[in-house]
């Protein structure tokens, strides 16, 4: 009797779910390097909070992280670089005519810094209404909103455990994979209790989706799925891609989606529900990355903002909200215009100063499409890995890939015997006088000659897989905006698919939410497109508000949409069986390629 034959590594449902969808007992995560957005699908909106823990100092060595000053910008040719990429900038803008067919007259950045380089800041007799978070009772670890209002005297470290959309394993304090676990564990705990009214022994009756970027960290994937199934105890979870979920929640099929986050830029083509792999590519770079740029360029037109200190994170806050005021991609704005800069510190007077400004907020706001005004140096630039392998996992892609090999080569080993039998019986017709005879030490041994040649065909196979792979990582390199969406369209297999993902560009996230983002988006892929779909596309919509909603709740609210759908039913990986099998069943269950 075959038993073996039919039985199936993983458990089954005997029969499916009929059972009406509990939407109040699925809670949506999505993380950020910035911000939590947690909240159960059957919430409009989700609760938002700064994802980062202060902890009590142990060391006497304090973690300072700043959320704008990065090593990548330290190089030798900063300078330049930002002197090139404000030209271009400034040669974009003036090129491109107004709304009304008129040109903009720049403004003198010169003429600018003579007026406000003797501008000094006036104290004013309003008091800041933020007031430091209260350390008498000395507790152990702050979350949140009150971990950002530590004071810098007091004895925290604050701790982000997400950096540039992956976890944040770096060499000092609190760096290590288990600290930045148990860091997002405190956070999304403390933030299930207190914002969601959950207790933590009761999550084993609640189910999670938890949303992951495009290109992923198969390690770091594994660890929180992990993290959400053992450490914190959900009865079952789901992870799911967010430009997938981007688009269910913009209520498009097909969309070329770039998601603009606070530290990261991902692009991707989604198609019915599935994210292309080779079209995935991420960028290090988002909008603090802009609000630096925001204070260069300021500091280019004689501001000088004293107060400020770019290792202070209340200070970096208190930047980005300038910059969220004063920039705009608005080409019909123009001119030199006077304007207030207030200086609001917890618990201090508000200090104000009275500047002018001409270009700089459109100038800043071009480098979403001209990086050189980030000044950023390195390997930024990322696209889809293949898994290092996993012990627990043994059915992986390197398996396949053997497995795939050796099928090949054995096709080819067979081919090559019947060709030689073949020639073998053609000699032995035409002359059957000529019978070789060799030696068992013979170098002409037909199988040690075998083995060499499936030797070097395997090492040949797997040379030519890796020079591939290594390839198509190299090529990508750190680009603005409008050429990642250029680079990841044309990575799609057909020009039908193509012409889907021009029509429709849905922009997500918090990085780009300033006037005319839309227009001028528009623009530069249009510009820059191959010819030939111009013709072909009967329209180009570019989505920046998709159904009215907020760019930063949209991924968050696709996966509340999604936890309503039959198909995803299928998709849950319970507590038990993860405990079982592990990472497998993300290979089993999972809606995208592990």
């Amino acid at each position: 009797m075959p038993t073996n034959a039919q039985k199936r590594l993983y458990i089954q449902n005997p029969e499916p779910i009929t059972e009406p969808v509990q939407t109040s007992t699925i809670v949506i995560i999505h993380p950020g390097s910035l911000n939590l957005r947690i909240g159960r699908a059957s919430d409009p909106l989700p609760v938002t909070i700064p994802q980062c823990v202060a902890r009590k100092r142990i060391s006497r060595t304090k973690n300072s992280t700043s959320l704008i000053l990065r090593p990548e910008c330290v190089h030798s040719e900063a300078k330049q670089q930002f002197k090139a990429g404000l030209k271009q900038a400034e040669d974009t803008v003036s090129t491109r005519p107004t709304s009304t067919g008129e040109y903009r007259q720049t403004s003198s950045y010169k003429q600018l810094y003579n007026f406000n380089h003797g501008v000094k800041g006036q104290r004013t007799e309003v008091i800041c209404q933020q007031t430091w978070t209260k350390t008498e009772n000395q507790p152990a670890i702050i979350v949140g909103q009150e971990a950002l209002y530590v004071k810098p005297t007091d004895n925290y470290d604050l701790h982000w455990p997400m950096r540039r959309g992956r976890l944040n394993i770096h060499p000092g304090p609190g760096g290590t994979v288990t600290a930045v676990l148990a860091d997002i564990e405190t956070i999304w705990a403390t933030a299930i209790q207190k914002h969601l009214d959950i207790p933590l022994k009761d999550l084993k009756m609640y189910k999670a989706i938890l949303l992951i970027p495009d290109v992923f960290n198969h390690k770091h994937t594994k660890l929180l799925a992990n993290l959400l199934l053992e450490r914190l105890g959900f009865g079952s979870a789901i992870l799911h891609q967010e430009s997938v979920c981007a688009s269910f929640g913009s209520g498009v099929s097909s969309a070329c989606v770039v998601d603009i986050g606070d530290q990261k830029t991902s692009v991707c083509c989604v198609e019915d529900g599935i994210s292309h792999r080779n079209t995935r590519v991420t960028m290090d770079y988002g909008g603090s990355d802009i609000t630096r740029c925001f204070h260069n360029v300021i500091q280019r037109s004689g501001i000088n903002l004293r107060e400020l200190d770019l290792q202070n994170t209340v200070d970096c806050l208190l930047l980005q909200e300038m910059k969220e005021n004063h920039c705009s991609l608005d080409q019909d704005d123009w001119g030199v215009k006077e304007h207030s800069i207030l200086i609001k510190k917890p618990e201090q007077h508000i200090v104000k100063y009275p500047i002018k400004l001409g270009d700089e907020g459109i100038i800043t706001s071009m480098s979403f499409f001209i990086p050189d005004l980030l000044t950023l140096h390195g390997d930024l630039a990322h696209v889809q890995k293949r898994s290092e392998g996993d012990p627990e996992d043994p059915h992986d892609e390197f398996y396949l890939k053997t497995t795939t090999r050796e099928t090949k080569l054995a096709k080819k080993k067979d081919n090559s015997d019947n060709k030689d039998a073949n020639e073998s019986n053609i000699g032995q017709f035409d002359d059957s006088t000529f019978q070789p005879q060799m030696d068992d030490d013979s170098n002409d041994n037909t199988e040690s000659l075998q083995v060499t040649d499936n030797q070097k065909g395997g090492r040949g196979m797997e040379m030519e897989e890796e020079q591939e792979a290594e390839s198509a990582d190299s090529e990508v390199q750190l680009m603005g905006i409008d050429q990642a969406i250029l680079h990841s369209i044309d990575k799609c297999d057909n020009d039908e698919t193509k012409k889907k993902m021009y029509s429709c560009i849905v922009v997500v996230g918090g990085g780009m939410m300033m006037e005319g983002a839309q227009q001028w988006l528009q623009y530069r892929v249009w510009v820059g497109m191959p010819p030939q779909y111009r013709l072909m596309l009967e329209t180009m919509d570019v989505l920046t508000r998709p159904k009215d909603l907020d760019p930063r709740m949209v991924c968050w609210k696709g996966a509340a949409i999604l936890a309503c759908l039959d198909t995803t039913q299928e998709m849950w990986i319970t507590q038990r069986e993860w405990k079982q099998f592990s990472v497998r069943m993300l290979r089993e269950r999972a809606p995208f390629m592990w």
